[in-house]
């Protein structure tokens, strides 16, 4: 081979060479290329941004705000059924009550009397308390004043109070037997007085162990007609 042939040989050689080079370093470029993309920061998505704006966010509840427990509805309801269980019933907006008549009349007297007044006081006792009746002297077994008659055994002492006081007749009988139970008696009265009948307990007066009140009433309206205190001396 001459030397013209080898050189050309030579050179077709080396432009081999340069060209593969080339090719490999563009290659390499490339795939450095790609992997820097690779590695840049992703952008959040627009849906994924419209999804976080409507998450719903469920509020946190403090102590103060807890619903009450079983046991503290249960204690409240106790609370109100035993408030409800001591109250007394009365009509009318008047504080006067079945029970409150009661136990006055435990005691010997009624609520409307003046203080001192009682079953067993003296006929001077109920002058000086009560003042003189409206009509006739302060002599005879009984003795009025308006609403209010008072009746004497023969020791001139108090053994009856029969009261028609209008404190007396805002109340119904149904109001009090709620408040006092069945009576111990019922009568009919209504042979004497149209549509009256009368209802009777017996107290616990110990200085007057047979003594009794007894409301009567008017069986249409309920209404009460008057209280009468009473004991039986003999």
């Amino acid at each position: 081979m001459n030397r013209s042939t080898r050189n050309r040989n030579s050179l077709s050689s080396q432009r081999q060479l340069s060209t593969g080079l080339g090719k490999a370093s563009l290659f390499i470029v490339g795939l450095l290329l790609v992997a820097g993309c690779g590695n840049q920061p992703s952008t959040p998505s627009s849906t994924s941004a419209t999804s976080s704006a409507h998450e719903i966010v469920e509020p946190t509840v403090t102590e103060t705000e807890k619903a009450p427990t079983t046991t503290e509805q249960e204690s409240s309801a106790s609370t109100t059924d035993s408030s409800s269980a001591t109250s007394t019933v009365t009509d009318d907006d008047t504080d006067i009550s079945g029970t409150t008549i009661l136990e006055a009349a435990n005691k010997g007297t009624l609520p409307d009397l003046p203080e001192g007044l009682s079953l067993g006081s003296s006929r001077s006792t109920l002058v000086q308390l009560q003042g003189k009746p409206e009509l006739g002297g302060t002599e005879g077994p009984m003795l009025s004043y308006g609403t209010l008659d008072v009746t004497f055994d023969a020791n001139d002492q108090i053994v009856e109070f029969t009261s028609g006081a209008d404190v007396y007749k805002k109340l119904k009988i149904d109001t009090v037997i709620a408040n006092l139970g069945t009576p111990a008696e019922t009568n009919d009265t209504s042979k004497d007085i149209a549509y009256t009948a009368e209802a009777t307990y017996h107290l616990t007066n110990r200085m007057f162990p047979k003594s009794f009140l007894i409301f009567s009433y008017n069986t249409q309206s309920q209404h009460i007609n008057y209280v009468r205190l009473y004991t039986d001396i003999q």
